[in-house]
């Protein structure tokens, strides 16, 4: 009899272990199921969060720190909300030692006044960045720098010949005239004077004649007649107009008589399309 129980028994087990495995596997496979999607939901709402977070900085001229911090400038501790993070770098000063540093600046590019013993970081401030810092007139004096630093940098660039106007323009090949923004008048590229009313061999035949009484005119005769002794200039073979090749290749127009010409061999370009 206890044989036969026992038998039984075993039979039992081994059935309650053959039926209840497969549930609690299963149970065990949705809750696996249900924490994945769980933490997908938790760092889809992160990542939303922290794009709302940028987008939010970003409209922000100036960053402000989120936790205390003590400035590298005057060591003072700065409370949060109460400093500024440069967004080049990450260096946090608090904002009157920043704009000490901005409007004690001569440079174009001011750069981040972050220093120690074996580090001096190169990141640059933004504009937008040093327009909060700063009142407006000093403001206008860095763009001003900058406009001036970029034009002396800028291999094609040409400022307007109006006596104290602020205009310059980046210069193509195919460009004769430049109009300027601010004053209006326009500037031939090709004598490097503003000649309204004149073409070029007017202009350049106009200067000839005044520059035996005229100051001014005799230095730009001098200056256009440099430029050809250089060969920064050449004289058109068909119309004698001086002519500048600016940037590009060795061909160019006469701007007068439409002559096509080889900056080279300064003579008409040859082939049966060339006039």
């Amino acid at each position: 009899m206890f044989e036969i129980l026992q038998t039984h028994t075993v039979d039992f087990l081994v059935f309650a272990s053959w039926s209840v495995t497969p549930v609690v596997r299963l149970q065990y496979y949705d809750l696996d199921v249900t924490l994945e999607q769980e933490r997908r939901e938790k760092k889809a709402r992160k990542s939303k969060d922290n794009y709302q977070r940028l987008l939010a900085v970003e409209d922000q001229n100036l960053i402000p720190n989120t936790e205390e911090f003590e400035c590298p400038i005057c060591f003072d501790t700065i409370g949060v909300q109460e400093g500024v993070i440069l967004r080049e770098c990450l260096h946090s000063f608090c904002k009157e030692c920043l704009k000490g540093a901005v409007q004690h600046n001569d440079e174009a590019n001011i750069r981040c006044p972050y220093q120690d013993d074996i580090y001096s970081c190169q990141a640059s401030l933004q504009d937008r960045e040093v327009k909060s810092l700063v009142p407006p007139e000093i403001f206008e004096k860095y763009l001003q720098r900058s406009l001036t630093t970029a034009e002396s940098q800028e291999r094609n660039s040409f400022h307007c010949k109006t006596t104290d106007c602020q205009g310059w323009c980046i210069y193509e090949d195919a460009i004769n005239f430049f109009e300027c923004p601010i004053c209006g008048k326009k500037n031939c590229l090709t004598c490097k004077a503003i000649h309204e009313g004149m073409n070029c061999k007017q202009y350049q035949e106009d200067i000839k004649l005044r520059a035996a009484n005229d100051a001014a005119a005799r230095q730009t005769q001098l200056m256009l007649t440099e430029m050809v002794k250089k060969g920064d200039a050449m004289n058109c073979p068909q119309c004698d107009v001086i002519l500048q090749k600016k940037d590009g290749c060795d061909w160019i127009k006469c701007s007068i008589c439409k002559t096509e010409i080889c900056w080279v061999t300064k003579g008409r370009r040859w082939g049966p399309l060339v006039r």
